[in-house]
This record gives structure tokens, C-alpha cells and sequence, in this order.
């Protein structure tokens, strides 16, 4: 099989749309004491309202616990809660507790891919709302 075909096999088992955005995107392991585990930038490869794909320098083990912190610009404007007040804000955030579901060495950089676990739900639904927006918009 070649590894396009590979690729789309792969990608049809994914359960939510992935779309390819370079947001932000700030972790930190989830060990104990917290203050002591360093903060790392990652650019974000793509997301979904399922997990994220990150670039790192460095490996993670598959399991690895974090916690993340998206910039996503305009996230608000997709929730139906308390959070659409602050719709125009530029300094919004998705946080959520996410594992390292795999790891892929990449010409010298690792992907990872990171699986939410614990999120606020109206935080994911409007997640899930600011993804297929996007695909729509993309005809």
C-alpha cells in the first residue's frame, strides 16, 4: 500500500473533522509540584474538538499528561453560554487536560498527537461549532 493510501486510511479511523490551523499553544506535564515542570510553546498543527496535533523538538511519551492552553481568536463567538459576552476578545483561550495518544519523529521534530480528556463542555461544543464552521466556509 503506498503512504497515501496509508495516510487516508489513517485519517478516515479519526472520530472528529481536523482542521489545520497554527494556533498557539502552551503546555505543561501534569506531575507534581506543577511550578516546577517547564511551560513549552508548540505550534499547533491542526485541531479538533477530539485532541490536537502539536510540533515539539522533543519527544513525549505516549500517556503523558498535560496540560494546554489554545489561543484561539474568536472561540467565544461559537459558544452559546456565559463565554459569548467576551466574543470580541482577543485573548481567548481553550484549556484542557490532554495524553500523548502517539509520536512521530518528523525530519528532526516530533508530532504529537494530544487526546482531550477533561475540557469544559461548552468550551469543546464551541470548539467543535468554530471546526465545522470552517469546513463549510471552505465550500
Amino acid at each position: 500500500m503506498t503512504t497515501h493510501l496509508l495516510q487516508l486510511e489513517e485519517e478516515n479511523k479519526r472520530q472528529y473533522l481536523r482542521l489545520p490551523r497554527p494556533y498557539r499553544v502552551q503546555a505543561r506535564e501534569l506531575v507534581f509540584p506543577i511550578a516546577k515542570d517547564p511551560l513549552i510553546d508548540v505550534p499547533c498543527n491542526d485541531i479538533s474538538k477530539g485532541g490536537l496535533c502539536v510540533e515539539s523538538q522533543s519527544p513525549l511519551p505516549v500517556g503523558t499528561r498535560l496540560h494546554v492552553s489554545v489561543h484561539i481568536p474568536l472561540l467565544n463567538k461559537f459558544s452559546s453560554g456565559f463565554f459569548k459576552v467576551y466574543e470580541n476578545d482577543a485573548e481567548q483561550y481553550f484549556q484542557a487536560i490532554a495524553d500523548v495518544a502517539w509520536v512521530k519523529n518528523c525530519n528532526g521534530a516530533y508530532l504529537l498527537g494530544l487526546q482531550f480528556v477533561n475540557a469544559d463542555e461548552e468550551l469543546c461544543k464551541a470548539l467543535g461549532k468554530l471546526v465545522d464552521d470552517a469546513f463549510r466556509s471552505m465550500g
